[in-house]
């Protein structure tokens, strides 16, 4: 018996509502019963990214239109228009790869929604609307200003207003068709990989092929080679990147659209149209037939993977770390939910994300932009290669800092709470422990080496020392005020404000790169300068510890639940009663 048209209708509409609500309804943000705000606020944020891109490409072309003959206008417009291109395609992957564990109905859902009278067909059309409304209008937002001004920019030589409607419509089609192919691809990869892996196995390796997918989409947008130009294009020894680079054959459909006649640019349009069909064909048919068998799975899982063996080595470290017997259970506790959760993992992905994001970028510029016979450009490398680890560390240590206030299980907190009075010095010192192996011991044994085999050893061991001493000074900093046992006290959603500390870490990020790298390299080249930069950090770490030290002496009880900001602030001024 089926249900009438109009309640089938009803039934859409509220499912549409709630899987889009899935997206953003999770431990960092909260949609607190407002969805349009919040996706108001998410599509307000890339469009101000569009915004900046379109001041910057404007005040460029301004200038260029002075001074270019039209040939030389249109063969400078191919890296801006790649650029946007691929910025649109990086920009949906790491939105999908962010709603990867939501393009299926989570066990919750799953649980409420089977013992209801909703037909699979209804679920999987819900969830097939609400994603694509998600990543449109993603796709929409992060368009917004460049897709209105861009295309009469960056397509000199359109005479009249034919050929200006013409341009337009090629960036419109182009840019969506760009994006749904890299949503396409990895809703494909997940649908390959719920096919493939059995259940158990998948539930451990699906978060590991979300992580690398993350770092390859990040290190294919920020590592791209620039090969946008008329000269590159007909160059042999290009045609392999070309081929493998997808930016590139949305860039080639672009250029067809738009009037070119180039065969090399003809082949890279087909090779977009191609896959584009592939990865819809893939997708829709490893989606459609993964969906009813997922839902069913969905329902036996939990959010923690099945434990694997890269835990031993974890614990056989934290024997060695520990002084106390609680000191080393917690140790093993931080591993084994860092190794077993999905969530947490996805979580420090992300922050180490931000920070590899800024490595790539840095990197793309000593490779590609900075030349070896200008000075200015050598001492930029310098001051770039200084900033490299400072910053990937400080987004490791952020990232775990995070991870740790996020909860496993609240209700399995009760051991934690019984030893509280007990253990609650060693459970702190698990804690920095943590951060220190976890964060800046691999980073200092990954940086170690290499600037050894490039630089001087005294310029190599000396930027070494002081990346070290500068780790212990952030750890200190993270953990100020935080008086848990990671992963056990609730967390109210949204609290964190990623709309503010967002921007906070980005300036902190800009803060760290500019000022302490210039002042460090500066230092090594003094002796008594690089005494007086090393004298400093460790007094400020050694402030820093002790003042954390005495806090925690004071703290009277480790804290297990988060309590929400008051509706109403005394200010203590009534006075004794």
């Amino acid at each position: 018996m089926t249900a009438p048209p109009g309640r089938e209708r009803r039934q859409f509409r509220a499912l549409v509502r709630l899987f889009a609500g899935r997206f953003f309804d999770t431990d960092i943000i909260s949609v607190r019963g407002d969805l349009p705000a919040l996706l108001s606020q998410f599509a307000a944020l890339l469009a101000a990214l569009s915004l900046v891109l379109v001041l910057m490409t404007a005040g460029k072309y301004a200038g260029l239109y002075q001074h270019l003959t039209p040939k030389q206008l249109h063969a400078a417009a191919w890296a801006d228009q790649e650029f946007l291109i691929s910025t649109s395609m990086a920009i949906i992957g790491v939105f999908t790869l962010l709603l990867w564990d939501a393009l299926f109905p989570d066990r919750r859902d799953c649980m409420i929604l089977c013992a209801m009278p909703v037909r699979t067909p209804a679920l999987f059309g819900a969830k097939l609307a609400a994603l694509g409304a998600a990543v449109g209008l993603a796709v929409a937002a992060v368009n917004c200003f460049t897709g209105l001004v861009c295309p009469f920019l960056m397509v000199p030589g359109a005479s009249g207003v034919l050929d200006a409607v013409r341009d337009f419509a090629a960036f419109w089609i182009v840019i969506p068709l760009a994006s749904g192919f890299v949503f396409l691809l990895l809703l494909g990869v997940q649908g390959v990989a719920l096919h493939l892996l059995p259940h158990a196995r998948y539930l451990r390796w699906s978060s590991l092929i979300q992580t690398a997918a993350f770092f390859a989409v990040l290190t294919l947008y920020f590592l791209n080679p620039p090969l946008a130009d008329p000269r590159t294009l007909a160059a042999p020894e290009n045609r392999l990147w070309y081929a493998l680079v997808p930016s590139y054959w949305f860039f080639g459909l672009f250029q067809v659209l738009t009037g070119s006649t180039n065969p090399a640019l003809v082949a890279l349009a087909r090779r977009a149209l191609s896959g584009v069909g592939l990865a819809a064909l893939v997708a829709a048919a490893t989606y459609l037939l993964a969906f009813r068998r997922q839902m069913r799975r969905t329902v036996e899982q939990s959010g923690i993977a099945p434990p694997g063996r890269a835990f031993t080595l974890w614990g056989a470290l934290a024997r060695m770390l520990a002084r106390r017997g609680p000191e080393g259970a917690i140790l093993k506790f931080i591993g084994r939910t860092l190794a077993r959760s999905r969530q947490h993992r996805l979580l420090l992905a992300i922050y180490a994300g931000l920070g590899m994001a800024y490595v790539f970028s840095q990197a793309a510029y000593v490779m590609y932009r900075s030349r070896a016979t200008d000075f200015g450009a050598l001492a930029g490398r310098a001051q770039t290669a200084l900033g490299i680890p400072l910053i990937l560390l400080f987004f490791v240590i952020i990232g775990l800092r995070v991870s740790f206030s996020i909860p496993m299980e609240v209700r399995a907190n009760w051991l934690f709470r019984l030893t509280d009075p007990f253990a609650r010095g060693a459970y702190l010192r698990a804690t920095r422990t943590t951060l220190l192996w976890l964060a800046l011991a691999p980073v200092v044994a990954i940086a170690a080496p290499i600037y050894m085999a490039v630089w001087p050893w005294p310029r190599a061991l000396g930027h070494v020392a002081f990346l070290a001493a500068f780790g212990l000074l952030v750890v200190e900093l993270a953990l100020t005020g935080f008086a848990k046992v990671p992963f056990t006290c609730s967390y109210l959603p949204g609290k964190a404000n990623l709309k503010i500390m967002f921007g906070v870490y980005w300036g902190l990020l800009i803060i760290v790169s500019e000022m302490v790298t210039e002042v460090e390299q500066r230092a090594l080249e003094h002796p008594v300068g690089y005494a007086w930069l090393m004298g400093i950090t460790l007094a400020a770490w050694l402030v820093a510890a002790l003042r954390g030290r005495w806090a925690r002496a004071r703290i009277p009880a480790l804290s297990f639940e988060d309590q929400p900001e008051p509706a109403v602030v005394g200010l203590g001024l009534a006075g004794p009663s």
